[in-house]
C-alpha cells in the first residue's frame, strides 16, 4: 500500500484543525491517492480560511489580556521586569507559532514536488516489494494523535485562568463564549499538529531509505546464489538504487527548503520557553511568591516538559533521514568488500555510489546556521542552565 494511502488519516486531522487547505484527489480508476489540490471549489480551503480567521481574532484578544496582564503584574504585583518580559516572550512565541504553521500554504508547489518525487520512487520500487515492507505510519499516526489530542486538552485546562479574563468580557453572548473556546481549542491542536506534520514528513523520507537498505540486502543475497548472474544486470540494479536515493534526497532537499527557517525560529522560541518557565516556576515558589503566579504554577511545569519533548521531536525527525543514509553507506561499504563483487565493473560501480551517499544531502540545516539533530542536546541543556544561573543570580 502506498505510503499516500496510510496518511489519508494524518492529513485528515491537519485539514480539521485548519492546518492545510489541501484536498485529496484520487485516481478515476483505481481510486487511490493521486495528488493533492487547492481550489475554492472543495470545503477543506473555505475551513482554513475560516479557522484561520477565528485564530487571529482569538490571538489578537488573548494577546491584549495578556499584556493588561503583564502590566498589572509590574505595577501593582511588584514583580521584577525580567520575569514580565520573559512572559510577553512566551505570548509572542505563541503568535510567531500560528505565522509558521501557515508556512507550509505558501509552499505549495514544494509539497507537491515532494509528492511526485515519493510517488516516483513507490514505481521503481514496485507495489509487491512495498507490500511486503508495510511502514509504520499507521502505528505512528494513532500514537501521534493521542499526545496531539492529549496535548491541546491538557493546555487548554491549564491555561484556563487566561480563558476566565476575557470570557466574564463575553458571557453574555453564549454562540461568541462558544466559538471563542472552540478557536482556542484548534489553536492548541494547530500548535502540536504543527511538529507532528514535520515529523511525518522526515519520517516518510527515512523509511523510503531504509526500504533501499532492504533492497541493498535483497540483491546481495541474489547475486551470492545465483553465481551466473552477469555484471551488466548488476551494476543496473546499483545504478537503479542510486537513481532512488537520489530522488529521495531531492525530495528531502525540498523539505529542508520549506523547513530551514521555520525550525529555526521554533527551536529558538522553544528554548526560550523552557527558560522562561523554569525560571518562572522557580523564581514564583522558591524566591518571590506570587497569586497570580501561583495560578499558572502547573502550566509552567506542563510547559517546560512539554516544549524540552517538541525540541526533542524537531531533533528527532531531523536526523532520522540523515541516519538511514549512514546506514545505506555502511551496508554498501560492506558488500563492496566482500567476496559478491568480484568484477572491476562490479568495484567501480560500488564505489561511485559510495561517493553519492552523504548524509549531508538529506541533512536540515537551520536557515544555513547549524545543522539540525540529536547533537545538539548537549549544547541546548547547557545553555538552558547557564541561562537559569544568570537569571536567578539577577
Amino acid at each position: 500500500m502506498s505510503v499516500f494511502e496510510q496518511l489519508r488519516p494524518f492529513v485528515s486531522l491537519c485539514q480539521a484543525c485548519g492546518m492545510i487547505p489541501f484536498t485529496i484527489e484520487q485516481n478515476q480508476i483505481t481510486k487511490k491517492f493521486a495528488k493533492f489540490t487547492f481550489s475554492f471549489r472543495h470545503l477543506t480551503t473555505w475551513w482554513f480560511f475560516l479557522v484561520m480567521v477565528m485564530e487571529t481574532v482569538v490571538m489578537g484578544v488573548m494577546g491584549y489580556f495578556s499584556l493588561t496582564q503583564s502590566l498589572d503584574l509590574l505595577m501593582v504585583q511588584n514583580l521584577p521586569i525580567t520575569v514580565i518580559i520573559l512572559l510577553l516572550g512566551i505570548a509572542i512565541s505563541y503568535a510567531i507559532q500560528i505565522i509558521l504553521s501557515r508556512w507550509i500554504v505558501l509552499h505549495y508547489r514544494q509539497l507537491g514536488n515532494v509528492v511526485k518525487v515519493i510517488q516516483e520512487v513507490e514505481k521503481l520500487f514496485g507495489e509487491k516489494f512495498i507490500s511486503r515492507h508495510p511502514s509504520s505510519v499507521t502505528s505512528r499516526f494513532v500514537i501521534g494523535f493521542i499526545l496531539v489530542i492529549t496535548s491541546a486538552v491538557c493546555a487548554l485546562i491549564l491555561s484556563s485562568p487566561v480563558h476566565r479574563q476575557f470570557s466574564s468580557s463575553i458571557y453574555v453572548y453564549i454562540s461568541s463564549s462558544t466559538a471563542m473556546f472552540f478557536a482556542i481549542a484548534l489553536i492548541y491542536a494547530l500548535f502540536e499538529c504543527t511538529f507532528f506534520f514535520f515529523y511525518m514528513c522526515y519520517y516518510i523520507i527515512a523509511y523510503y531509505v531504509q526500504l533501499l537498505i532492504i533492497r541493498s540486502d535483497v540483491e546481495a543475497i541474489a547475486v551470492k546464489q545465483t553465481t551466473s548472474r552477469k555484471t551488466k544486470e548488476s551494476t543496473g540494479m546499483l545504478k537503479e538504487n542510486i537513481l532512488i536515493l537520489n530522488y529521495l534526497c531531492g525530495a528531502s532537499q525540498e523539505l529542508n527548503g520549506i523547513f530551514s527557517v521555520p525550525v529555526l525560529v521554533l527551536l529558538t522560541t522553544k528554548f526560550i520557553s523552557v527558560v522562561t518557565s523554569a525560571f518562572t516556576y522557580i523564581f514564583n515558589y522558591f524566591i518571590h511568591s506570587n497569586v497570580v503566579l501561583d495560578s499558572y504554577s502547573w502550566w509552567f511545569l506542563f510547559t517546560f516538559f512539554t516544549d524540552w519533548i517538541k525540541i526533542l521531536i524537531l531533533l528527532t525527525a531531523a536526523d532520522m533521514p540523515a541516519n538511514q543514509v549512514r546506514l545505506l553507506r555502511e551496508k554498501i561499504t560492506v558488500i563492496s568488500s566482500s567476496e559478491m563483487s568480484q568484477s572491476l565493473a562490479e568495484k567501480i560501480a560500488l564505489m561511485t555510489s559510495l561517493v553519492q551517499i552523504d548524509e549531508n544531502r538529506v541533512r536540515l540545516s537551520a536557515a544555513g546556521l547549524f545543522k539540525v539533530g540529536m547533537h545538539l542536546v548537549p549544547a541546548l541543556a547547557g545553555a538552558v542552565v547557564t541561562y537559569m544561573v544568570i537569571l536567578l543570580q539577577n
